[in-house]
Parts: structure tokens; sequence; C-alpha cells
């Protein structure tokens, strides 16, 4: 059965999904000219992926997807939005890439496609959407081949706690939210409720091994992928900080696995 507050985000997502797609921050235009959405983090991480299948949850629109089927993976993008895999599929037909795509909560992902994958992958805004951790490891760990290799570079945990107001890092119950800005037309307040979930690295990390993986890197980052305020300045690195420079604590965080 879907999850009640998963299903208040896909209808956020998929009310957000159009302002994002033709928004100037996601860069889509410039995509479909060539312009790759991958950043240096992810890129350093899982190198050459040329003939490698590639698993990406909670693709969103595609664009990091497609962007790594532009460097030679087998893809395939999974995402809770139904809106969201629409404009996937559209873009991956005006980008001449292949790719397939799946409309799933993520939760909900194990039998709805089949095999095992080289690389899982999964980046930027995502696991605070997940209710449950420990199940989402299992998830990866379901489609993850056997010496394949897991990365995910997102938020990081301890960021909300220096949020307007303060969100503990150990909080047990949903944040929940409406008429809230959206993160890039801030002018726009989506109408949904929007539902996310504070996960502890410990909590993160600890899914993972309980999964079946084996951690090989961890990295916390005192910049960020997008700007959170209009402010930010970006660094020629792609990444963003306030202007005051880079923060005194961790904005983001990457982590790279192995099944065993």
């Amino acid at each position: 059965m879907p999850h009640p507050d998963h299903e208040k985000n896909r209808a956020a997502w998929n009310e957000m999904v159009g302002i994002h797609y033709d928004h100037p921050d996601y860069r889509t235009k410039e995509f479909l000219e060539g312009h790759s959405k991958l950043m240096p983090i992810e890129r350093s991480a899982l190198g050459d992926v040329r003939g490698k299948t590639l698993l990406h949850l909670m693709c969103q629109f595609g664009l990091d997807t497609l962007s790594w089927a532009r460097e030679g993976a087998i893809v395939t993008g999974v995402d809770i939005s139904d809106e969201s895999i629409r404009r996937a599929e559209q873009l991956a037909r005006e980008a001449k890439l292949s790719a397939m795509f799946v409309r799933s909560d993520v939760l909900d992902l194990i039998g709805v496609i089949d095999g095992q994958f080289d690389i899982v992958f999964q980046s930027y805004g995502t696991y605070m959407w997940i209710s449950d951790i420990q199940k989402w490891g299992k998830v990866v760990g379901h489609y993850l081949k056997p010496g394949g290799v897991f990365f995910i570079a997102d938020t990081h945990p301890a960021r909300p706690m220096f949020y307007d107001p303060p969100i503990s890092y150990f909080a047990t119950s949903p944040d929940r939210a409406t008429g809230v800005p959206d993160y890039c037309d801030r002018d726009y307040k989506i109408k949904n409720e929007l539902v996310e979930w504070q996960h502890p690295l410990s909590e993160i990390i600890n899914s993972l091994i309980d999964a079946g993986l084996t951690i090989e890197h961890l990295g916390e980052y005192n910049k960020m992928y997008y700007a959170e305020e209009s402010d930010w300045v970006r660094g020629s690195d792609g990444y963003w900080t306030p202007p005051s420079g880079p923060t005194p604590y961790p904005l983001m965080f990457s982590l790279k696995a192995r099944k065993r």
C-alpha cells in the first residue's frame, strides 16, 4: 500500500516539476546543447562508467540520469512523480539518448523492475523524502550486483540544525509544511503539503551495512549543490557558498559503498 505521506510528496513534486524543468538553475536547455549536469564529486567517485548498468534512484526528470547515459552508462531512472517521469522520457527523446524511466516510490521498487546493476546512484535533495531508511537500504542492496557500487551525494544531515527554525539532528517526527517557496522560483508558493524526514548519518550508513554493503568512502563538504539563498556565490567547481564564504559546519556529504 502506498505510504500516505509519500503520496503527498508525489503530488507536490508533480506540481513543482514544470517549474524546475524550465528554470535556468536546472539548465535544461544547456543540457540539450551538450552540457552535463554531473558535478565533480560524483564524477570523481564513479570514474569511467562506459558500458556499466546504472540505476538512478529518485531521478526527478532525468538530467543526471541522462548525463550518465551521455558518459556511456546503460541507465534506468526511477522517481515517484508521474510528471517527472513524463518529462524525463521527453528529455531523453529530445537529447536522442537511450534510457528507461520507471515511476515508482523508491520503497516499493522491489518487484517493479528486474535485474541487478553495476552502479546504484542517488544525488542531491533526495533522502529526506524517505520515511524508512532501513527499507531504503534493502532496496539499494537488492538492486546491486555483488561487487557493485552505491554512491550518494546529498545535503548533510547536520544542515537542518542551522535552519530557521532549527531541526534537531535526532528528530524522529517528520517535518510538515505547506505554502513554502519553491527552491528555484522563490516567488512561487507550493500548494501541496511537503513531508520531510531527518536521518542522522549513522542511520544512513548502518542501513547500507545491514543491507550487505561495505562503506569505502565518506566525504563531508562546506559547500552546497544549489544556492540556498539568492545571495549565495557559485564557485568555479559549480558548488555554492554563502556570501561570507564556506561554512564552519558541513553542508553536504557523499558516501561510496560496495556490495559484499
